[in-house]
């Protein structure tokens, strides 16, 4: 059942990109664009690549690091697994939701338990989506005037996204930090389990509330015992969201732009992530090509946007992509031969 789901997240996937470039590219000058590819400067380029590279590997010392809170010792190897497993598994599924519980399942099997890996899940979830709108919300404050003024949906889809990844994180923090918002989320989860007929396994859903309500109170636990932990892992998820943030302006400087700064070129692409997380896609793809394309119309004029728009996005997501499904394939059946 989870392989045909998978499957069918693939064939959503490609027929939304068969779709988006057929939107895009239906009046491209394709002359133009190779030539403008071409042309792009190498060492800018290996400069992206290498930000990406420092964007997994980021990832991977976070899971490395927080893992030994709970007495598991990984190897690199392991912590670039589990990794590339949840960013490939995110990246084909609708809004991101897919990766983390395949994560879970890899951990399991090297002997990490669903009650603490659930606990590191919950925790990257509510530090990602902080250090996100830490950075949009000093940006926006700097850059209001340049970010708001391109067309009503842009504005739109932003001001959504920002809205709702604050809904998210207040969330989160009072289901973890208050116990009473957590006995009222149970209870009210309970009478709408209890009262709508169309809701089967009633017993079974009930369950798993509660005990996703536990993992959020244990969550509480754990940062309150070990106060140190949480700020370490913000710190290397910040630096992780920076590295990928990098990434568009090193594309930027490869066509040999520079009439925009460092951090209006990473505030734009903090408002295309915020307008493309949460859209029901996989990988946000079609709405964040159609976002960064009409930022890039503005950063790099109108025969370089397409061009730009391609690049950066075959670098920070289908490249990245597909390099995590080889390692996912190479780590899973590897341990899968052993065990």
């Amino acid at each position: 059942m989870k392989l045909k789901k998978y499957l069918l997240s693939i064939l959503l996937m490609l027929s939304l990109l068969v779709i988006t470039y057929f939107i895009i590219l239906k009046d491209c000058d394709f002359n133009l664009l190779i030539n403008s590819l071409k042309n792009t400067n190498s060492w800018y380029l290996f400069l992206a690549f290498l930000c990406i590279f420092m964007y997994v590997t980021m990832g991977s010392l976070y899971l490395k690091r927080i893992l030994k809170y709970f007495k598991h010792k990984i190897n690199l190897y392991q912590a670039y697994g589990y990794n590339f497993t949840e960013i490939y598994f995110s990246s084909i599924t609708p809004s991101y939701v897919g990766g983390q519980p395949v994560q879970m399942y890899e951990m399991k099997k090297d002997g990490i338990p669903y009650e603490e890996s659930s606990l590191i899940v919950l925790l990257t979830n509510m530090l990602n989506r902080s250090a996100l709108i830490i950075l949009a919300s000093i940006f926006f404050i700097i850059y209001f005037k340049e970010i708001f003024h391109i067309n009503t949906i842009y504005n739109i889809l932003i001001i959504i996204g920002y809205i709702s990844t604050l809904f998210i994180i207040f969330l989160f923090a009072s289901l973890i930090y208050s116990k009473k918002i957590a006995n009222l989320v149970l209870k009210i989860g309970i009478y709408i389990i209890d009262h709508f007929k169309f809701i089967k396994n009633k017993k079974e859903k009930k369950n798993k509330l509660k005990d996703m309500i536990e993992n959020y109170q244990a969550c509480a636990k754990l940062t309150k015992e070990n106060p140190k932990i949480l700020k370490e892992a913000f710190i290397i998820i910040l630096a992780q969201r920076i590295f990928l943030l990098l990434t568009s302006y090193m594309v930027y400087l490869a066509f040999g732009l520079s009439q925009y700064s460092l951090f209006l070129v990473i505030t734009f692409q903090i408002c295309v992530t915020l307008g493309s997380d949460l859209m029901p896609t996989p990988g946000g793809v079609l709405v964040n090509e159609s976002l960064l394309l009409v930022v890039n119309k503005l950063l790099y004029g109108k025969d370089l946007a397409l061009s730009g728009m391609l690049l950066q996005r075959s670098l920070n997501f289908y490249i990245l992509v597909i390099i995590s499904f080889i390692y996912y394939l190479i780590f899973h059946y590897k341990k899968r031969k052993f065990n």
